[in-house]
């Protein structure tokens, strides 16, 4: 992740604090949040290289499925601003949801306590870009495609 996202995600996760405005919801795309080399995210309790297992299962997606489009939903921050946290993928794909759950399901470590269809689409929901831009997720989806959650408790 680079510095304009990190200054835009800190700005829009304190803002809505200090308004008690917890409405929005913000994505990464999935190679900026994972990113190994980047302690600035935490996804399921895991930095650094704890993230290579969640990479490859979305690699393996995404070998399945080469339209597929995943993104990591931020939920807060931790150590006093210093990490982002987040335990669910949210992925567009063509796939079933029955797919979907084999891929995620398939390691014995790391599967995921949910996986089902996304159909609220009544928040607020952005995407930060490449320059800290809010993108309005009704610019991401493509035809045929289903929107799915992958959670981790």
């Amino acid at each position: 992740m680079n510095s304009l996202q990190k200054g835009s995600i800190l700005t829009l996760l304190k803002t809505d604090e200090m308004s008690s405005n917890y409405t929005n919801n913000y994505w990464f795309s999935y190679k900026d949040y994972l990113d190994p080399a980047d302690d600035f995210t935490d996804f399921c309790c895991e930095c650094l290289e704890g993230k290579h297992e969640y990479i490859a299962l979305i690699e393996n997606l995404i070998n399945k499925d080469k339209t597929a489009k995943i993104f990591v939903q931020v939920y807060g921050l931790d150590q006093k601003d210093k990490v982002i946290t987040a335990d669910t993928l949210i992925i567009f794909s063509k796939l079933s949801l029955v797919e979907i759950k084999q891929i995620f399901n398939e390691p014995k470590d790391i599967f995921p306590s949910d996986i089902g269809e996304e159909t609220d689409f009544s928040q607020p929901t952005f995407m930060i870009g490449d320059n800290g831009e809010l993108i309005s997720i009704t610019e991401l989806s493509h035809e045929g495609q289903r929107v799915y959650y992958c959670w981790w408790d």
